[in-house]
């Protein structure tokens, strides 16, 4: 299981030096790194490196070792006038996924109805059929709006049923799901195949923010979940640590790596 991690959680450090960031986070033992979009992250901390050639962020990568080929795009990438522009970016990169961060902004309103989300559902799908003919795969990263219920539906099940599975897999952020009082064992085993990769963090159950705690600090069994994730047929695993300072993110990467070393799966 090679794990790997979210470039968003160091962002301040990767901005300053890709190199050095990308070297330190490897000798931690983590032989893959996500990558969020330097030109779409631009006003979300990769400002100096949005204008750096993706070919050249790939020959970064591959210089410490590492494979980078998951990366998030907003959803403004996705949209018709940009895209393409974003196909060729994630080619350039080497990319196996192009994963949605976010859905449309209205879907993360207090008050969004069901059917915004299901126009969000419809897009996902017809972007999922671009990627898909340009030789990679589609997926969506959800985060907690995902698991509220609107009339009597929550809309993650929605989202289930509103994807097709063949064009858009999962990436299911567990301090979303942890946090807003799901088990995420229960959609892993449910629906095998559906997951293409995890993001990794800790959370306790009604965890204001989301939840970003260092692996073993919060309610997830790991060993029960690695192992559903395993039999889902889950690719990818992406450690990301949003911890801000007095607490160091690097810190809290060796701390999980070291975590997930020391389990049975």
């Amino acid at each position: 299981m090679p794990i790997g991690f979210q470039i968003y959680g160091v962002r301040e450090e990767a901005s300053k030096d890709l190199a050095g960031t990308l070297k330190q986070v490897a000798a931690l033992g983590y032989k893959r790194v996500e990558l969020c979009s330097f030109p779409g992250y631009a006003n979300s901390g990769f400002g100096p490196l949005a204008s750096m050639k993706p070919e050249d962020v790939r020959k970064t990568i591959e210089d410490t070792g590492m494979r980078g080929e998951s990366c998030h795009f907003q959803f403004r990438e996705y949209e018709p006038a940009m895209i393409d522009q974003s196909i060729a970016y994630a080619k350039a990169l080497g990319l196996k996924y192009m994963i949605m961060s976010s859905p449309k902004e209205g879907a993360r309103n207090a008050n969004v109805t069901m059917e915004q989300w299901k126009w969000n559902f419809d897009h996902m799908n017809e972007v999922g059929k671009r990627i898909k003919s340009a030789g990679m795969q589609f997926g969506y990263h959800n985060h907690s709006n995902e698991w509220k219920t609107i009339d009597g539906v929550l809309v993650y099940d929605a989202l289930l049923r509103g994807v097709d599975p063949q064009l858009v897999q999962l990436q299911m952020d567990l301090g979303g799901t942890v946090s807003s009082g799901h088990d995420p064992v229960k959609y892993l085993e449910g629906k095998p195949g559906r997951f293409c990769s995890l993001h990794l963090k800790d959370a306790k159950s009604g965890q204001a923010g989301g939840g970003s705690l260092e692996l073993g600090q919060g309610d997830i069994d790991w060993n029960r979940l690695l192992a559903a994730a395993k039999r889902s047929g889950v690719q990818g695993y992406f450690v990301e640590m949003e911890v801000r300072p007095p607490k160091d993110p690097m810190m809290a990467l060796k701390e999980s790596y070291g975590y997930l070393q020391g389990l049975t799966v």
